[in-house]
């Protein structure tokens, strides 16, 4: 029966479940009727998503928001990795081509050569 319904409409996907979140948030969040009337206004999107007929514009919507979620996913992990990095390495620039040269901690003063432009630089780690 549930299949039945969605024929040949969007359905429930990852934007439209995303929305259906927010809005059950938004209306958690005290504010009387204006808090209210924006959870609705997203829920009423979130089922016009579903039940649309216009599934190609409703998939690329979607196909925007998760590239949007990997993209902050992507942000979030690299920073979480260089956080860790610098635990056990330091990070010196190129002066000539601006490349990152990640170099270990606690070897003392030590020849770096540049992989992208050859410069050689010594520094103190």
């Amino acid at each position: 029966m549930f299949r039945q319904i969605f024929l040949g409409r969007n359905g429930p996907d990852q934007l439209s479940l995303a929305l259906t979140v927010l809005a059950f948030v938004i209306n958690i969040i005290p504010g009387g009727y204006i808090t209210f009337g924006i959870s609705l206004a997203v829920l009423a999107f979130a089922v016009f998503r579903m039940f649309s007929r216009d599934i190609a514009r409703r998939q690329r919507e979607n196909f925007y928001f998760i590239n949007l979620v990997n993209r902050i996913k992507m942000w979030y992990h690299n920073k979480k990795a260089r956080r860790q990095q610098l635990r056990f390495y330091r990070i010196f620039v190129c002066p000539k081509c601006g490349q990152k040269l990640r170099v270990p901690k606690g070897k003392g003063k030590v020849a770096i050569k540049c992989s992208r432009c050859g410069e050689r630089i010594i520094k103190n780690t």
